[in-house]
């Protein structure tokens, strides 16, 4: 019998995975020499063409916010060739970790503890489980999954939806006959968000652990990439985190699946090349990743900022800073290209991706801090300057816009050949750095045909590429507005709250949010517009109001396209926008989306029912009472006075949930003794004594299902199941 691959972990350099150190040099030497020279050459042709006359204070202001734009327009340039060289050389790349893996290891038996860990914060219970039903599942098809454990970390504070997760977790474990092998926990207090809740998981359960999986609450992920990653870490102890790339999918809306499409389509590339140049120094994006945990425990606990939020305080972003100490602490921090078995969902809607985008700015524009802290690796600097860069670059693009207005409004005549040829040259680099590497992506996929085999697939392809090009040009202007008003929110001390991140579009386009968000956009477009033709007017020329009118129709239309992209009219019945997990969705999502369809034919509940699912269940129901209370901690003292609760229960009861606030519920909630004593005054108490909300859910609360679970959970054949993957143990 061959020897476990955990075994053999002591047998190997404990520097493996760490990338030589010469040919990351040379990689990073080549890299950023060409990205420096193009943009030397950018802000060179520049200044020629703006000195012409001398050079004003607008003029060097123009120049000083073009170059940072300029170098970012280099960095993605050359990512995305080396990207495409690196999938298309005729030698494997070397240092890629997929090599480290031979034949046998695949059939060595896996000893390492393995702690996947979901943190959720009232995320849709229904899509939680079923998502983590699907992983278990596909990790069970494996015959590898005896060492892994799973870890729902709730930071929930919507009583209800706290409730629904219990019976979601109880359920899931009876079907699966997961006892002791999922486990779920409760945080009383939401101590600093994601980041304090896996924190809290290392705290208390870590040390039983070799690796930990982070997941987000709509992350999917096969049993057979789970497995590798496990295998890769055994294979590398130089390496701290393996990074994969999250493919989205299950978009329902036009913005989503273009995003998926473009992700499918030019992200593979783009994570090629970003290997190429990072090598041990990438980035943790803080889902879809394993993690070392010892080292992870020892070295990556995060330093609070100075100041207060939201430029200091609590770090957003934890994961680039994870990754830093990580990287500080000696071990590699690497990306896995991957195409297959790593997948999230995406917002929406226009209005949710501004809402996660706000999250992120605050949280990249905090690591301004941590740029010139000491004991970092030059990358994991590197890798923060451009976190920052991609918010600040809209707020500079913003910038160069207006004072390119201003020089339009005085002019100074361009009359010398090289100025004419110096504004040419630019203009054609400009136009390359934009659209060659799309290009020359869609031109590999039509040739190699990478995504999609059949040649009609391949021309749709090539359809659809050119579709997404006109929506991100309409949309790009719009987010350069906000993600600038978002940097000087943060700048000036605005701070964002925690909110759940929406990932289905529910009850249609919600017009009001939409025109309340966008009308100051169109306004300024519309000012924008008026300005541009002033100058028309004055100089005699229209041609600055042209050069500068795509991004103005994209601001005055701004509440058009935010309609439009967020409508479910997408081009799914055409074909276009296919991605290849739409076209033949790998197993671990087929599952999960057929068991959701499943709950959808479900009988639903009247709509105040479905709003206190979990309240109703909990007062109603022996057994979920009874669980509930269960996974209580016991308290000798309680925060609040017995009387206090008596009084809010007697509330409950007589009146109905709609007049307790959700302090008053969480209070009730915490107290076994209150939970315990409301289910029997609701059964034991007269039809006059009730308030019409239990009369109500006492008739209809067993009708929703025979199960009180099933309600949120779809019944799985789990007899045909494990008939299927017995023979593969």
């Amino acid at each position: 019998m061959s020897a476990p691959i955990g075994s053999q972990t002591a047998h190997i350099a404990m520097t493996a995975g760490m990338p030589p150190k010469r040919i990351s040099r040379m990689r990073r030497a080549t890299f950023f020499s060409l990205v420096g020279l193009g943009t030397i050459v950018g802000a060179w042709l520049s200044f020629i063409f703006l000195s012409e006359n001398g050079m004003r204070m607008a003029e060097w202001g123009l120049l000083l916010v073009f170059i940072p734009l300029y170098y970012q327009l280099n960095v993605g340039f050359w990512t995305a060739m080396f990207g495409v060289w690196l999938m298309n050389r005729p030698t494997p790349d070397s240092l890629s970790l997929w090599h480290t893996l031979n034949a046998d290891d695949y059939e060595q038996p896996i000893t390492a503890s393995t702690a996947i860990v979901m943190p959720v914060f009232n995320e849709d219970v229904t899509r939680v489980f079923e998502g983590l039903r699907s992983i278990y599942l596909s990790l069970e098809a494996t015959g590898q999954s005896k060492n892994f454990d799973f870890f729902i970390l709730s930071d929930s504070d919507k009583t209800s939806q706290w409730i629904e997760e219990e019976t979601a977790w109880l359920e899931l474990c009876r079907q699966l006959k997961a006892f002791g092998r999922i486990f779920y926990r409760k945080r009383r207090k939401q101590i600093n968000r994601k980041s304090g809740n896996v924190s809290d998981f290392c705290r208390r359960w870590g040390k039983r652990y070799r690796y930990m999986v982070v997941l987000d609450a709509d992350s999917l992920m096969s049993g057979a990439l789970l497995t590798s990653m496990v295998r890769i870490m055994e294979k590398n102890p130089g390496i701290g985190i393996v990074q994969t790339f999250p493919k989205q999918i299950a978009a329902d809306t036009l913005l989503g699946r273009v995003m998926q499409f473009a992700q499918a389509l030019y992200g593979p590339p783009f994570m090629a090349g970003l290997d190429y140049w990072q090598c041990g120094e990438a980035n943790f994006w803080g889902h879809n990743a394993i993690l070392r945990l010892a080292p992870f425990i020892e070295h990556c606990a995060l330093p609070p900022l100075p100041a207060n939020a939201p430029f200091g305080g609590h770090i957003l972003s934890h994961d680039f800073v994870e990754a830093a100490l990580m990287r500080k602490a000696g071990y590699a921090v690497r990306l896995l290209p991957t195409t297959r078995g790593s997948y999230e969902e995406g917002p929406p809607t226009l209005v949710d991706m501004l809402k996660r985008d706000r999250r992120w700015c605050q949280g990249n524009i905090q690591h301004f801090w941590l740029l010139f802290a000491k004991g970092w690796h030059p990358m994991s600097r590197v890798n923060f300057l451009h976190g920052i860069l991609s918010y600040v670059s809209s707020l500079l693009w913003f910038l160069f816009l207006v004072l390119a207005t201003y020089l339009a409004a005085t002019p100074t005549q361009h009359t010398q050949p090289q100025s004419l040829l110096a504004e040419k040259i630019l203009l054609g680099l400009t136009a390359m750095l934009i659209f060659l590497p799309k290009t020359v992506i869609l031109l590999d996929e039509v040739i190699t045909g990478r995504m999609f085999k059949p040649l009609k697939l391949r021309l749709l392809t090539f359809v659809s590429s050119l579709l997404d090009t006109i929506v991100f040009t309409l949309m790009a202007p719009v987010l350069m507005v906000f993600h600038a008003r978002f940097v000087i929110y943060t700048l000036i001390g605005k701070s964002v709250s925690w909110v759940t991140q929406r990932r289905k579009i529910d009850g249609g386009i919600n017009w009001s949010e939409i025109i309340f968000t966008f009308a100051s956009v169109t306004l300024l477009g519309l000012a924008w517009a008026a300005v541009g033709a002033g100058i028309g007017f004055k100089l005699g020329s229209f041609a600055f109001l042209i050069w500068i009118s795509p991004i103005l129709f994209s601001l005055v239309a701004s509440i058009l396209v935010a309609v439009l992209v967020s409508g479910g009219r997408s081009g799914r019945r055409l074909g276009i926008f296919l991605t290849p997990e739409e076209y033949e969705p790998p197993t671990v999502l087929k599952n999960m989306q057929q068991n959701l369809e499943e709950i959808k034919d479900r009988l639903q509940l009247p709509p105040e029912l479905e709003r206190h699912y979990g309240l109703m269940q909990v007062c109603l129901d022996p057994y979920v009472n009874g669980l509930h209370v269960s996974l209580l901690r016991r308290r000798r003292t309680i925060d609040v006075s017995r009387s206090y609760l008596d009084e809010i229960g007697h509330r409950l009861i007589t009146q109905g949930p709609q007049t307790i606030n959700a302090q008053e519920l969480k209070a009730l909630m915490h107290d076994t003794d209150t939970v315990t004593n409301l289910h029997y005054r609701i059964w034991s108490a007269a039809d006059h004594e009730l308030a019409p909300f239990w009369a109500t859910a006492i008739r209809q609360y067993n009708l929703a299902s025979t199960s009180p679970f099933a309600h949120t959970l779809a019944k799985q054949e789990i007899v045909e199941e494990e008939e299927r993957i017995q023979p593969k143990r």
